[in-house]
């Protein structure tokens, strides 16, 4: 199961977790005749597209070769060469000298080829891994500094950076998502170290092999033959049952990252999962030779083709690992900590000649050192053995991921799920090159799993350029108020009929998230419907919270549960501290006569109770529509509603509005031509109309003032409206 920590921005799969499963629990099955009549076109359907492959070239020494032509390379798709028929060079620069080094990536292109279009992005993505469960205390440590030295000296300004762990109890948890604010990374990474890291697999592994030092036939052990086996081999299927949890969760994020465009470099601190577990372990150890077996052992068959096709699924996502075994400081301890192992986990005999509790991954052949070269050789990166070199590895890195080509070939994209073989070679000798294995063709959205819904989610969310993405625009604007010290925030979308007729499935989903001015989301709120009465028409969607005073960005999330079509609505908002005493006006909500808007909100009880929709900004959406800024050139008049709290038991009210020209300051009153007054709770709304006839087209500000000439309390609010053409 992936684990989001509550302290990164990435709290959005927390939610969302919860949000998979209610989607899952109460959407119906669809019939059979239906759903393959919804579903057969997306299986079958084929689009010629441009596929682009990230490929790095470097000579013997490890060195960028960054002069080479489209000429130069061969590729095959399945076997078969493909002409590229786009080529273009990146060269990322160490980090910048100066600001005056804007920029930071250099493509240049090879006439007659064409650039990729699209292209890809400039920034790079990393993905920082440690690994808990095949790692020690010290290794982990000094990983962490090496991070630290990658996040100042490596990585540039762009670049955005992830961070996640392993542990072998807790699974795999991402702390931060892909983000080019490297503060939000420096804070994530200074406390790894400082929690408890539980159910290290390395501790059964070195169980397992220091029973096998002492196993019958050699001192202790001999007294007590059957009892040393049983609980070899119960640490023996513990050890295969923690590395078949680490692969298949390590296989599912691969899958899930087919999502995210581009290339993704993960860093991996690690020892590796023990080669004796899957692939067996060759004679050569005198430890093995006690008796216990036949002296060699072939492995684990399952672990082994659910490895490999670990392997194949990373190398296919486009995801590159550099690894650096964490063994060599594992090496560097004490002469005692054998000794304190031991009698900690009530070990009952010790051996002499052991220089540390995790001395039997000497051994290479035993040890990880195969899975993390594996890994490495396997998804187009490299391996490091020694963590203490790391400042001039991650400068290698950083050379390595800084040159790169781009080529681009046509390909008849099928929506079956069919993995590509992909090689690429060149032709000029002494080089070296690394790309993806292949590519994965996309599948239909019915089919992923619940991490790959939820990758697709959050990079919706955050990803302007999520390929899913309708590229269509959904206007949305953020409504503020207060009353009696509680201040609330709503996101208010109209959603035009070129999204709805897109809306295929059963069931579309509603995502609101609200971010704080961290970047860390303070609340979201999660809404389904059925898209059959809203299809072909446009329709305003409304959601809201209970929050902090403070900047926050929002973002509406509109997606097809069967498709995995979505919108996305973005908006910014200011919330002020609200007043206990005294009058205070909520933002102004704008709305034109207009029918065949309907507007839907959050049925659920805890979304209704964070923000009364009805009672904060109440209106007839069978009359209304909601004036995302922009007034239609047919609006004669504007209805506004605007909450105002009052402390006042007996008020009475006088409201005056005005327009300042947003081009040239120009201010001058506006007419109100009717006001209406409501009590609802602590807050009494005011319904305003103002004509809109005699405004020249233009932006405005619409300021409205409001003064209570019984106790002299007095309160302003404002927002943007803009005046089409007529």
């Amino acid at each position: 199961m992936l684990e989001i920590r509550p302290s990164a921005s990435l709290r959005l799969l927390v939610f969302t977790g919860l949000s998979f499963l209610a989607m899952t629990g109460t959407s119906p099955a669809p019939a059979r005749g239906q759903s393959q009549a919804q579903t057969k076109p997306l299986q079958y359907e084929v689009n010629v597209v441009l596929k682009l492959i990230h490929v790095y070239v470097t000579d013997k020494k490890g060195n960028p070769v960054p002069d080479l032509v489209a000429g130069d390379f061969v590729v095959t798709d399945n076997g078969q060469t493909v002409a590229i028929t786009a080529l273009e060079k990146h060269t990322i620069k160490a980090q910048p000298a100066s600001p005056e080094e804007a920029a930071r990536v250099e493509p240049r292109e090879e006439a007659p080829v064409a650039k990729p279009q699209p292209g890809p992005e400039s920034s790079r993505k990393f993905f920082l891994y440690f690994d808990f469960a095949y790692n020690n205390m010290r290794g982990i440590l000094k990983a962490r500094t090496a991070a630290l030295h990658f996040l100042d000296d490596v990585v540039r300004p762009d670049d955005q950076v992830a961070v996640l762990t392993y542990s072998a109890v807790g699974g795999l948890s991402f702390h931060e998502y892909l983000t080019s604010d490297h503060a939000k990374v420096r804070k994530v990474l200074e406390e790894i170290g400082h929690q408890d890291i539980r159910g290290r697999a390395t501790e059964i592994e070195d169980a397992y092999w220091r029973l096998m030092q002492d196993s019958p036939g050699s001192g202790a052990g001999a007294a007590m033959g059957t009892n040393f086996r049983a609980e070899a081999d119960a640490n023996r299927q513990e050890s295969r049952s923690m590395a078949q949890r680490f692969i298949l969760e390590m296989t599912g994020l691969a899958r899930a990252l087919r999502l995210v465009d581009g290339e993704k470099h993960f860093i991996l601190f690690s020892t590796g999962v023990p080669n004796a577990l899957i692939y067996g372990y060759t004679p050569g150890n005198p430890v093995y030779r006690s008796g216990f077996g036949s002296g060699e052992t072939v492995g684990d068959n399952v672990l082994r083709g659910q490895n490999e096709q670990m392997y194949k699924e990373f190398s296919a996502a486009g995801c590159t690992y550099y690894t650096f075994d964490t063994r060599e400081t594992a090496k560097e301890v004490s002469l005692f900590t054998y000794d304190d192992v031991t009698l900690a986990t009530g070990a009952r005999s010790m051996s002499t000649g052991v220089t540390g509790a995790t001395d039997v991954f000497k051994d290479d052949k035993q040890g990880g050192l195969n899975s993390l070269k594996r890994l490495s050789d396997l998804t187009g990166g490299k391996y490091y053995s020694n963590i203490n070199r790391y400042d001039k590895n991650l400068a290698q890195i950083q050379a390595m991921t800084g040159t790169y080509y781009v080529l681009g070939y046509a390909i008849n994209e099928r929506w079956d799920g069919q993995f590509h073989d992909v090689k690429v070679a060149v032709n000029r000798k002494g080089c070296e090159v690394r790309a993806q294995a292949g590519y994965f063709n996309p599948k239909p959205f019915s089919e992923y799993t619940d991490l790959e819904k939820q990758i697709h989610l959050f990079d919706l969310a955050l990803n302007e350029k999520a390929f899913s993405r309708l590229p269509i625009n959904v206007p949305m604007i953020a409504l503020a108020t207060g009353a009696e010290g509680l201040s609330r925030l709503a996101v208010l979308a109209k959603v035009p009929a070129e999204v709805t007729a897109k809306l295929k499935g059963q069931k579309v989903e509603f995502v609101a998230i609200f971010f704080d001015a961290k970047g860390e989301i303070s609340e979201i709120v999660r809404e389904e419907a059925d898209p059959s009465a809203l299809r072909d028409r446009d329709f305003a969607f409304a959601a809201g919270a209970t929050l902090s005073p403070g900047d926050y960005s929002c973002r509406l999330v509109i997606r097809d549960i069967g498709t995995g079509t979505s919108a996305v609505a973005a908006a910014k908002a200011t919330i002020v501290k609200p007043q206990i005493t005294g009058l205070q006006l909520g933002t102004p909500l704008m709305l034109e006569a207009r029918t065949g808007c309907r507007l839907l909100v959050p049925t659920a009880k805890k979304a209704k109770a964070a923000f009364p929709w009805g009672e904060i900004y109440p209106y007839d959406s069978a009359l209304y529509a909601p004036v995302m800024n922009e007034c239609t050139s047919a609006a004669v008049n504007l209805e506004v509603v605007i909450p105002c709290a009052n402390a006042a038991v007996q008020s009475d009210l006088a409201v005056t509005a005005a327009l300042v020209n947003a081009a040239t300051g120009a201010r001058s009153p506006v007419a109100i031509s009717a006001m209406n007054r409501t009590p609802k709770g602590p807050l009494e709304i005011l319904s305003l109309e103002i004509p809109t006839a005699g405004i020249a087209p233009g932006t405005y500000y619409l300021h409205f003032y409001a003064q209570d000439r019984a106790s002299g309390a007095l309160g302003h609010s404002f927002t943007t409206l803009v005046v089409a053409p007529r």
